[in-house]
């Protein structure tokens, strides 16, 4: 990994932790960063074709927040798209994996561990793009995925991934049963639930 692909990553992961928020400023992040201008600037770029930063109108560069409209647009095509790459990952899947996110969210919930709630969250997520061997679907989705990790890590109480983490059971449940229409209700299940969480944080 280059030094322009690391800062790509490094302002990546503090814009979705809301460690970068508002103006962009080259000289607090190239000595934050310990990077000179020009990896900086690649990485800037990249980030503004992806949505992450946009420029104003005084020619400044603004981390792009997440808003009402954007959460919206998303979950209008959020429910169609996951369940396509259920389809397009069943005859992929090998059940000892999912039951192994299973695990781990049962030892979340045992143990009144979030982070390894959270980990398991990101992990179905993944295992399920993984298996849908689809790269604009890959691309697409984990687009949404990082742009609510944002939302969620600004605005959630700790309670959602309680709720959503009973919910990924039950998809993992459905998965390693092999019952592709109980998957889908509870991908579909789970996908409604996350709307009315995140819009009700607006309130």
């Amino acid at each position: 990994m280059n030094i322009s692909e690391k800062t790509y990553h490094q302002l990546k992961a503090k814009i979705i932790a809301n460690e970068l928020v508002g103006a962009v400023s080259e000289n607090e992040l190239c000595q934050e960063l310990s990077v000179s201008r020009t990896p900086l600037r690649e990485a800037i770029f990249r980030l503004m074709t992806e949505g992450w930063i946009e420029p104003s109108k005084n020619k400044t560069k603004m981390i792009k927040p997440i808003t009402l409209s954007e959460i919206r647009d998303i979950f209008q095509i959020r429910k169609d798209i996951e369940i396509m790459v259920l389809n397009l990952s069943w005859d992929n899947q090998n059940p000892q994996l999912y039951a192994a996110i299973r695990d781990k969210i049962e030892a979340g919930f045992s143990d009144k561990n979030q982070t390894l709630l959270v980990e398991a969250d990101n992990e179905l997520h993944e295992q399920l793009l993984s298996d849908c061997h689809n790269a604009i679907v890959t691309k697409t989705l984990s687009f949404i995925y990082d742009r609510l990790r944002m939302l969620r890590s600004d605005k959630m109480k700790n309670d959602s991934i309680i709720n959503s983490s009973a919910e990924h059971l039950k998809i993992c449940d459905a998965i390693i049963a092999r019952n592709i229409e109980q998957t889908r209700e509870a991908i579909a299940l789970h996908v409604a639930n996350s709307y009315n969480r995140l819009f009700s944080s607006f309130k």
